[in-house]
């Protein structure tokens, strides 16, 4: 079948426009080609001059010559028309251009721009600070500082980069345009990283220079410098130079002696701690300077030593170390660790008996509240009575737990009191046995006292000594189940008392024996007390002149012993007197008379205390301060005045002042929390005739009472 004419013609014309559109598809790959080619190309002569520009840094020994040659390279690439580096000076004042590459047809401005105030040149380093570089077409956009400087020049764009090691600008590298530049982002990025290379080679090379310096003044100094200074060959080892006072420690140093022979006599190989692997890389390239210390058992000293490589005179590498006599701080710092540790004991113990005090003073004040509580709701005498012994019992350990508290705060602050008198020995032991048999709770344990102890009268502190042997016989309670505990003394050749608390218990593992004094151990856990006694008992018998041990053995028992001196001169500054206390005055008076009592107490249980153990047989008269005691005391006169010595206002001690004062012969009594000695001593000074301690006993408040309202 034949085509028409028409046919042919849509044919040919389709065929046109389809090789038409294949001439345009091969143009458009053909320019994308040559602008691939094109890129390429510009990359790899990027390339080649960051490359290039790297060797000439790295390799190049002069550094103008390589700064020259560098600038060049840059320059001719980016056809800029001045290419600069500027650095601060050392004297951290000032800057200025430093190295400069100009194009052809420009004149150098070096010469004039070598030293500017850092001040002046502010608003270029503020820009670095802001935006890390400034790459511009404007210059009139920037501070007019600079586009002042840089109108002069005739510079029409301007890109700078900053110079900086490790965060710290030290300078910048300029580039200049006398035409209107259109910024290339890769040329940018280019000029950025010859920035960097720049920044590290100009760095090196200040390092370099600083260095030469150095060693054109080293060999002037270092004879004369108050240190060890020794200068050896890196590679051979033997000592090229030793100042002054190395030599006069190690001696004359013989013609290539090696420098491990002069340090420590005796060795025959390099010293163990040598820094030599430390001073260079694989590279022999400087790695900086090591510091590390030594001691010297020849000289018995301790040395801080600063080790590293240098380049000798000669040229050739060898390492510097300088040492420091520091044996003074070794010293100083092994009694600040000594220190530390002891503080961290403290602050352990602190944490041991804030836990012990909160658990032993809890436990008892648990059954005082609920005990006390159930004697209120509970009718039957034998359980009342019951109940008012357990209260007495746990009032009694709180009371001795306190006791503790205040003897260790004042063994801490070094303020035990000794009061001295005469105490007739045998007698004491007599109490102790006696006081200890009514606390006795098993009966298959004996408590008895050696008969055979001498009859001994000696000037001593009664209560402490009953302290110790009373703590002796508490532990002893608590640990022997059956058998025996003996209480004796005997007199020593040495002129020494031994007291000893022997019991018939479980005793103390050989393990635990040397810590049985420390504070808080206890080798019971479960057993009641803060573990403080002991600790407590080494400390009164050392300040009395004795000493304080154990012998015991696993299973058989023990004996705690302490020593005291026989004839013992100790004295306390605070002791108190007893003629201080003055004899009850008689009075007569009706048959059924019923004293009068004025009780100065602001704390309102406090004063229903005492008005439930007085009531029945005296007549009370409450005064709520000091100034109030006094004005009642004028209107009524009373028979005997209960004093408490903390009061708001006016205290007990200056209202008794200020009573005595007045001729008044009217006893008082001061009934105060305060149980230091010094406290009673300043309670008598002041004009009281008694002293009672809180939390008062009924019945010796009932004593003292009667005692000075005797008719």
């Amino acid at each position: 079948m034949k085509t028409t004419d028409s046919e042919q013609k849509g044919t040919d014309m389709e065929l046109e426009q389809y090789r038409t559109r294949l001439e345009q598809m091969v143009e458009e790959k053909s320019k994308d080609l040559i602008a691939i080619q094109e890129n390429l190309e510009a990359t790899n002569r990027r390339q080649a001059l960051f490359i290039k520009v790297l060797q000439i840094l790295q390799l190049e020994p002069d550094i103008p010559t390589a700064m020259n040659m560098a600038l060049a390279e840059i320059g001719r690439y980016t056809g800029v028309d001045r290419l600069a580096t500027w650095e601060n000076h050392l004297d951290g004042v000032t800057y200025g251009c430093t190295y400069e590459w100009c194009n052809e047809g420009i004149e150098p401005a070096i010469d004039y721009l070598r030293s500017m105030t850092i001040e002046a040149g502010k608003p270029w380093f503020d820009m670095f600070e802001d935006n890390n570089i400034i790459c511009t077409s404007d210059i009139y956009s920037l501070d007019p500082f600079i586009s002042q400087m840089l109108e002069v020049q005739g510079v029409k764009a301007i890109a700078v980069f900053p110079l900086s090691q490790l965060g710290i600008h030290f300078g910048f590298l300029s580039f200049n345009f006398c035409w209107n530049k259109q910024w290339d982002e890769k040329d940018v990025e280019l000029m950025s990283q010859i920035s960097q290379i720049v920044s590290t080679a100009t760095k090196r090379w200040q390092v370099e220079v600083s260095l030469q310096q150095s060693q054109r003044t080293m060999q002037k100094v270092l004879d004369n410098i108050n240190a060890n200074v020794f200068v050896c060959d890196y590679d051979t080892m033997e000592v090229l130079f030793a100042n002054k006072p190395f030599r006069e420690e190690a001696g004359q140093v013989p013609e290539r002696a090696k420098c491990w022979k002069m340090l420590n006599a005796g060795l025959e190989g390099a010293c163990v701690h040598c820094p030599k692997p430390q001073l260079l890389d694989a590279d022999r390239k400087l790695t900086g300077v090591h510091f590390w210390e030594d001691y010297n058992p020849v000289t018995e000293r301790w040395y801080t030593i600063q080790s590293m490589a240098i380049k000798w005179l000669d040229g050739r590498w060898a390492i510097m170390e300088l040492a420091t006599d520091i044996t003074t701080r070794k010293h100083v710092e092994l009694e600040l660790i000594q220190s530390k540790e002891k503080a961290e004991e403290a602050d352990r113990l602190k944490s041991a008996f804030l836990a012990n005090m909160s658990h032993e003073i809890r436990t008892p004040l648990n059954a005082i509240v609920g005990f006390s509580s159930l004697l209120a709701e509970t009718d039957e005498a034998e359980l009342r009575q019951s109940y008012m012994s357990l209260v007495q019992e746990n009032n009694e350990l709180l009371l001795n737990l306190i006791s503790d508290i205040l003897d260790i705060s004042k063994i801490e602050a070094g303020t035990i009191e000794l009061t001295i008198s005469s105490v007739d020995l045998h007698q004491l032991c007599k109490e102790v046995i006696a006081t200890f048999l009514h606390k006795k709770h098993d009966e298959a344990v004996e408590l008895r006292f050696d008969e055979s102890s001498p009859q001994i009268v000696m000037d001593a502190d009664k209560n402490r000594i009953v302290q110790v042997l009373s703590n002796f016989m508490t532990n002893a309670l608590k640990f022997t189940t059956k058998g025996s505990i003996t209480l004796s003394y005997t007199l020593e050749d040495n002129g020494q008392l031994r007291f000893c608390v022997t019991d018939t218990g479980k005793g103390i593992p050989a393990e635990q024996r040397d810590e049985i004094f420390n504070r808080f151990v206890k080798l019971d856990s479960f057993a009641q007390g803060a573990g403080l006694g002991l600790s407590i008992c080494q400390s009164l018998v050392e300040r009395m002149g004795g000493r304080i041990g154990v012998e015991s053995r696993e299973g058989k028992g023990s004996c705690f012993w302490f020593t005291h001196p026989y004839l013992s001169d100790t004295q306390s500054s605070l002791e108190i007197v007893a003629e201080n206390e003055q004899l009850p005055i008689p009075k007569t008076t009706p048959r059924n008379y019923k004293p009068l009592i004025l009780v100065a107490e602001d704390i309102d249980s406090n004063y229903l205390l005492i008005e439930a153990l007085l009531r029945k047989d005296y007549r009370l008269l409450r005064a709520h301060d000091g100034s109030e005691a006094i004005e009642l005391f004028n209107a009524q006169t009373p028979d005997l005045i209960l004093m408490d010595m903390k009061m708001p206002g006016m205290g007990g001690i200056e209202t008794t002042s200020l009573l005595r004062k007045t001729g008044t012969q009217v006893p008082i009594v001061a009934l105060t929390a305060f149980a230091y000695a010094n406290d009673k001593s300043l309670a008598f000074n002041a004009g009281c005739n008694d002293f009672l301690t809180k939390p008062v006993s009924p019945p010796e408040l009932r004593r003292i009472v009667s005692k000075w309202t005797a008719k």
